[in-house]
């Protein structure tokens, strides 16, 4: 069975404590199941308190899709001053489905937050909140497991439409799904695809979109999760120097300096 994700293998002392009421699901139906049980504990409510301090994650795959490494930062807002960074690698170990990618991903979502010795007051995942065909995205999974403020912010729209968006920076549209406003399609830059935003847990859609836009620098991405993205680019790419798929240490222990 795979490590259940909540327990100590490989972590300190959890200072960005979670807790979640299931082992990690093998099967389809059992990750379906937790879904299910998790959309009732999603709250989306305005009021959402200023953050001082932002975590946010990203996984990159490994060379063949075995390996999945996770980078969670942690930066002051609206400064970005860089205060922590921490490693975390896993085998993929649940196939892929439709609408189920973040059991597939999210061992390492979460263990690369929990590994984090900062609080941080927000969480922004690379996916979707409830922009999600259940209404349950990664960034609701997150939030609920972490209970705090969680915010999605996806390369790509995965559930839902927009109206077409003008080519400028800037530009938003409201994205729909079965007759609810999920999320926001947000052209970051111009003539550059836009991001796609959605509130995941313990904030609503304008908090949500207000935090991402204050963000935003001269990227596409928010700079929390483009930092993020490069700490989890830099993680696979030195692994993958140092040690080739036969000669890996055991989920846990690799990687320079180990799953940092």
């Amino acid at each position: 069975m795979p490590t259940p994700v909540g327990s100590d293998y490989g972590l300190p002392e959890q200072i960005m404590k979670y807790s979640i009421a299931y082992d990690w699901p093998e099967y389809r139906d059992e990750a379906t199941a937790i879904v299910e049980k998790t959309i009732p504990r999603i709250t989306i409510q305005a009021g959402a308190p200023e953050p001082k301090l932002i975590a946010a994650v990203e996984i990159d795959y490994g060379t063949g899709g075995e390996i999945l490494y996770g980078g969670a930062v942690v930066a002051t807002f609206p400064e970005f001053r860089f205060v922590e960074r921490a490693l975390y690698y896993e085998r993929v170990t649940f196939p892929y489905y439709p609408g189920l990618l973040f059991f597939r991903e999210g061992q390492i979502i979460m263990n690369a937050l929990a590994k984090l010795q900062t609080e941080a007051d927000l969480i922004v995942v690379s996916g979707h909140g409830l922009a999600h065909p259940s209404f349950c995205g990664a960034a609701c999974h997150v939030g609920v497991a972490f209970d705090r403020p969680t915010i999605g912010c996806a390369r790509r729209l995965l559930a839902g439409e927009h109206r077409p968006l003008e080519d400028a920076k800037g530009s938003a549209q409201p994205i729909m799904l079965r007759g609810r406003e999920v999320g926001v399609a947000y052209r970051s830059k111009d003539k550059v695809k836009p991001i796609f935003i959605s509130p995941g847990h313990k904030c609503d859609l304008t908090f949500a979109r207000d935090i991402i836009v204050r963000c935003l620098r001269e990227y596409r991405l928010p700079e929390p999760l483009r930092l993020a993205h490069l700490e989890a680019n830099k993680y696979r790419r030195r692994s993958e120097e140092l040690y080739t798929p036969t000669h890996r240490p055991a989920s846990g222990d690799g990687g320079e300096g180990g799953n940092q």
